[in-house]
Protein backbone atom coordinates (compact mmCIF):
# COMPACT_ATOMS: atom_id res chain seq x y z
CA UNK A 1 0.00 0.00 0.00
CA UNK A 2 1.63 3.66 -0.83
CA UNK A 3 0.70 6.55 0.55
CA UNK A 4 -0.93 9.33 -0.80
CA UNK A 5 -0.29 13.12 -0.54
CA UNK A 6 -3.67 13.22 1.99
CA UNK A 7 -2.00 10.51 4.31
CA UNK A 8 1.37 11.80 4.43
CA UNK A 9 -1.05 15.37 5.57
CA UNK A 10 -2.63 13.29 8.10
CA UNK A 11 0.41 11.71 9.07
CA UNK A 12 2.15 15.17 9.49
CA UNK A 13 -0.50 16.42 11.48
CA UNK A 14 -0.73 13.61 13.94
CA UNK A 15 3.16 14.29 14.19
CA UNK A 16 2.76 17.80 14.99
CA UNK A 17 -0.12 16.95 17.38
CA UNK A 18 2.13 14.43 19.81
CA UNK A 19 3.71 16.28 22.81
CA UNK A 20 6.53 14.42 24.10
CA UNK A 21 6.88 14.99 27.72
CA UNK A 22 10.19 14.84 29.51
CA UNK A 23 10.02 13.23 32.21
CA UNK A 24 12.91 14.02 35.13
CA UNK A 25 13.68 11.37 37.50
CA UNK A 26 12.40 12.14 40.75
CA UNK A 27 14.82 13.49 43.32
CA UNK A 28 15.12 11.22 46.23
CA UNK A 29 16.46 12.55 49.19
CA UNK A 30 19.98 11.33 49.80
CA UNK A 31 20.46 8.80 52.04
CA UNK A 32 23.15 9.27 54.53
CA UNK A 33 26.46 7.84 53.80
CA UNK A 34 27.68 5.19 56.48
CA UNK A 35 30.77 5.42 57.70
CA UNK A 36 33.02 2.21 56.91
CA UNK A 37 35.22 1.72 59.80
CA UNK A 38 38.66 1.72 57.90
CA UNK A 39 40.52 -1.93 58.39
CA UNK A 40 42.53 -1.87 61.18
CA UNK A 41 46.00 -1.55 61.78
CA UNK A 42 46.80 -4.27 63.77
CA UNK A 43 46.67 -8.20 63.67
CA UNK A 44 45.08 -10.11 66.34
CA UNK A 45 48.34 -10.84 68.00
CA UNK A 46 50.29 -7.45 67.58
CA UNK A 47 51.49 -6.37 70.98
CA UNK A 48 50.48 -2.99 72.00
CA UNK A 49 52.23 -0.91 74.75
CA UNK A 50 49.99 -0.07 77.66
CA UNK A 51 51.02 1.92 81.02
CA UNK A 52 50.07 1.47 84.47
CA UNK A 53 48.10 3.90 86.02
CA UNK A 54 47.54 1.97 89.27
CA UNK A 55 49.25 3.14 92.14
CA UNK A 56 50.74 -0.65 93.23
CA UNK A 57 50.56 -3.57 90.93
CA UNK A 58 48.17 -4.89 88.62
CA UNK A 59 47.21 -7.92 87.30
CA UNK A 60 45.05 -8.33 84.05
CA UNK A 61 43.55 -11.07 82.83
CA UNK A 62 42.63 -10.63 78.98
CA UNK A 63 39.79 -12.40 77.04
CA UNK A 64 42.14 -14.88 75.32
CA UNK A 65 43.05 -16.27 78.98
CA UNK A 66 46.70 -14.39 78.77
CA UNK A 67 47.69 -12.64 82.22
CA UNK A 68 49.68 -9.70 81.92
CA UNK A 69 51.43 -8.42 84.77
CA UNK A 70 51.69 -4.35 86.16
CA UNK A 71 54.37 -4.17 88.82
CA UNK A 72 53.38 -0.49 89.26
CA UNK A 73 52.78 2.78 88.32
CA UNK A 74 54.06 3.83 85.41
CA UNK A 75 55.15 0.09 84.28
CA UNK A 76 54.55 -0.75 80.98
CA UNK A 77 53.59 -4.27 79.76
CA UNK A 78 52.80 -4.94 76.28
CA UNK A 79 49.07 -6.61 75.54
CA UNK A 80 47.76 -8.22 72.53
CA UNK A 81 45.30 -6.44 70.25
CA UNK A 82 42.73 -8.71 70.13
CA UNK A 83 42.47 -8.20 74.36
CA UNK A 84 43.12 -4.73 74.27
CA UNK A 85 40.07 -4.28 71.17
CA UNK A 86 37.45 -6.77 72.83
CA UNK A 87 38.21 -4.63 76.37
CA UNK A 88 37.37 -1.06 74.39
CA UNK A 89 34.54 -2.95 72.75
CA UNK A 90 33.53 -3.87 76.60
CA UNK A 91 29.70 -2.34 77.62
CA UNK A 92 31.40 -2.39 81.71
CA UNK A 93 32.05 0.75 82.89
CA UNK A 94 34.25 0.16 85.14
CA UNK A 95 36.65 -2.10 82.78
CA UNK A 96 40.63 -1.56 82.31
CA UNK A 97 40.79 0.81 80.10
CA UNK A 98 37.55 3.35 81.22
CA UNK A 99 38.42 3.67 84.85
CA UNK A 100 41.24 3.23 83.84
CA UNK A 101 43.83 0.87 85.27
CA UNK A 102 46.16 1.52 82.71
CA UNK A 103 46.09 3.73 79.99
CA UNK A 104 47.35 2.70 75.72
CA UNK A 105 50.29 4.36 74.67
CA UNK A 106 49.73 3.50 71.30
CA UNK A 107 47.72 6.40 69.15
CA UNK A 108 46.92 4.29 66.06
CA UNK A 109 44.95 2.06 68.60
CA UNK A 110 43.38 4.73 70.58
CA UNK A 111 41.99 6.52 67.16
CA UNK A 112 40.83 3.43 66.22
CA UNK A 113 38.26 3.48 69.55
CA UNK A 114 36.20 7.48 69.42
CA UNK A 115 35.00 6.77 72.48
CA UNK A 116 38.32 5.55 73.57
CA UNK A 117 39.87 8.71 71.97
CA UNK A 118 36.93 11.34 73.46
CA UNK A 119 37.98 10.10 77.39
CA UNK A 120 41.43 10.19 76.78
CA UNK A 121 41.41 13.41 75.57
CA UNK A 122 39.30 15.09 78.46
CA UNK A 123 41.89 14.11 81.03
CA UNK A 124 45.55 15.09 82.35
CA UNK A 125 48.12 13.74 80.37
CA UNK A 126 51.54 14.31 82.48
CA UNK A 127 52.54 12.19 84.95
CA UNK A 128 50.63 12.35 87.78
CA UNK A 129 53.37 12.67 90.18
CA UNK A 130 53.94 16.01 89.18
CA UNK A 131 50.27 17.15 90.09
CA UNK A 132 51.28 16.55 93.19
CA UNK A 133 53.72 19.34 93.02
CA UNK A 134 51.59 21.90 91.41
CA UNK A 135 50.13 24.98 93.63
CA UNK A 136 47.19 23.66 95.62
CA UNK A 137 44.54 25.27 93.45
CA UNK A 138 46.37 24.09 90.55
CA UNK A 139 46.44 20.68 92.40
CA UNK A 140 42.30 20.74 92.84
CA UNK A 141 41.76 20.97 89.24
CA UNK A 142 44.07 19.09 87.49
CA UNK A 143 42.82 16.40 89.76
CA UNK A 144 39.16 17.16 89.43
CA UNK A 145 39.10 16.53 85.43
CA UNK A 146 40.73 12.94 86.36
CA UNK A 147 38.64 9.36 85.67
CA UNK A 148 38.09 7.90 89.30
CA UNK A 149 40.54 5.09 88.55
CA UNK A 150 43.86 8.10 88.20
CA UNK A 151 42.28 9.35 91.20
CA UNK A 152 42.84 6.74 93.22
CA UNK A 153 46.43 6.33 91.73
CA UNK A 154 47.44 10.09 92.80
CA UNK A 155 45.73 8.94 96.12
CA UNK A 156 48.31 6.01 96.13
CA UNK A 157 50.97 7.77 95.19
CA UNK A 158 50.76 10.77 98.00
CA UNK A 159 50.27 7.48 100.85
CA UNK A 160 53.70 6.26 99.32
CA UNK A 161 55.44 10.07 99.22
CA UNK A 162 53.79 10.59 102.68
CA UNK A 163 55.01 7.17 104.03
CA UNK A 164 58.22 7.15 102.76
CA UNK A 165 58.93 11.13 103.75
CA UNK A 166 58.98 12.73 100.35
CA UNK A 167 55.71 14.43 101.14
CA UNK A 168 55.65 16.35 104.40
CA UNK A 169 54.11 19.79 103.65
CA UNK A 170 51.21 19.74 106.24
CA UNK A 171 49.34 22.57 103.74
CA UNK A 172 49.37 20.00 100.81
CA UNK A 173 48.73 17.36 102.57
CA UNK A 174 45.57 19.05 104.00
CA UNK A 175 44.25 20.48 100.84
CA UNK A 176 44.55 16.57 99.27
CA UNK A 177 42.99 15.40 102.46
CA UNK A 178 40.07 17.71 101.42
CA UNK A 179 39.59 16.66 98.04
CA UNK A 180 40.11 13.33 98.53
CA UNK A 181 38.19 12.83 101.84
CA UNK A 182 40.72 11.52 103.44
CA UNK A 183 42.84 12.20 106.54
CA UNK A 184 46.52 11.29 104.79
CA UNK A 185 47.64 14.27 107.70
CA UNK A 186 47.62 11.48 110.38
CA UNK A 187 50.04 8.94 108.33
CA UNK A 188 52.44 12.41 108.56
CA UNK A 189 51.98 12.25 112.35
CA UNK A 190 52.85 8.35 112.79
CA UNK A 191 56.01 8.89 110.52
Amino acid sequence: MSRTKKDEDLFAEIKEETVVEETKAEEKPAKPIKKVKAESKFSNNDMIACKSVTSGGLNFIGYSGTKYRFEGYGNIEYISYEDLRREAQSANPTNYLFYPRFVVEDPDFVEEFPKLEEFYSKFYEGDFEDIIDMPNEQMKEAIAKLPNGCKECVKGIVATKIDDGSLDSVAKIKALDGIFGTNMLLMLANN
